[in-house]
């Protein structure tokens, strides 16, 4: 019944087998469903196809949360092929939330859900935090790196582009409040900074062409952003909050000295972005 609804087949186009089961199933069927039993916090798998002919063709996301409302349970889906560990949840009230699932080991063939985003219904014990991995895979348009030619920089370093386009990512997150949720971790803060050195030392191999002043103009309004939504304050919070992992602080450039105005690792950052008012010049 789900299967005919969502994809707008009749009934008998359907099939839900087992994934076991082959005597029995609707060899005609146009959409199909093969199921199978799990150990630990997720109880089935469901894997679904339709055939090139079915014209309504649901996102995963929607068919998850048509399968979730009709079943009043979470259904979990792939969510990014970079990270596998997390997965996307539909869940019966119709929202979505993020969730860690532990893969079955030689010694424990249970699937085990061991931290989300949100409260999970059926999963009371589950840890609910923000996870790193959605701040990392949250888009963030980079007009000013497409504007320099990447095919010309990776003649001379590869990683240029790359390098440019992350510190203009982090300068997107300043100047809109950290999306999507107004929280970043400390540690991916200081790992983009550490690119941001990166990025300086593979300007400084590239030969003076059009393409390296295109680059280093880039880099200079890049810079000027950082400048505008952060404030100085010797790099103390960043430290602080690493642990005082940041060693010799005053010989290090001056971006690592500036942070946001509010600081984005800790709790209850709902961020509202704006320029920083420090009165302050950076060199």
């Amino acid at each position: 019944m789900i299967l005919a609804e969502v994809f707008h087949v009749a009934l008998e186009q359907t099939d839900v087998s087992a994934g076991s089961e082959y005597d029995d199933r609707n060899w005609d069927a146009v959409v199909t469903c093969e199921y199978e039993r799990l150990q630990g916090d997720l109880d089935w798998s469901f894997s679904i196809y339709a055939a090139n002919e079915v014209e309504r063709r649901p996102t995963e996301a929607e068919l998850a949360s048509s399968v979730a409302q009709r079943l009043s349970a979470p259904v979990f889906t792939a969510w990014d092929a970079r990270f596998p560990w997390v997965r996307g949840a539909a869940l019966p009230d119709g929202s979505f939330t993020l969730a860690r699932v532990l893969q079955p080991e030689d010694d424990s063939p249970a699937y085990v859900v061991d931290a989300a985003e949100s409260r999970i219904p059926g999963l009371p014990n589950v840890l609910v935090m923000q996870f790193p991995e959605s701040v990392r895979a949250y888009e963030l348009p980079t007009p000013i790196t497409d504007s320099v030619e990447e095919a010309e920089l990776a003649k001379e370093a590869s990683d240029l582009a790359g390098l440019l386009r992350n510190w203009e990512r982090l300068c997107s997150r300043l100047s809109s409040g950290f999306p999507p949720h107004g929280w970043f971790p400390a540690d991916l803060y200081r790992e983009d900074l550490e690119y941001r050195d990166r990025l300086g030392e593979a300007l400084d191999r590239l030969s003076p062409k059009n393409t390296a002043r295109a680059a280093r103009d880039a880099l200079e309004q890049l810079d000027e952003v950082y400048r505008r939504f952060t404030v100085d304050d010797g790099g103390q919070a960043l430290s602080s909050a690493l642990g005082g992992g940041i060693t010799s602080l005053p010989s290090l450039p001056w971006y690592w000295h500036r942070r946001p105005p509010r600081l984005p690792w800790s709790e209850n950052t709902e961020q509202e972005a704006g320029p920083a008012d420090d009165g302050t010049s950076t060199p």
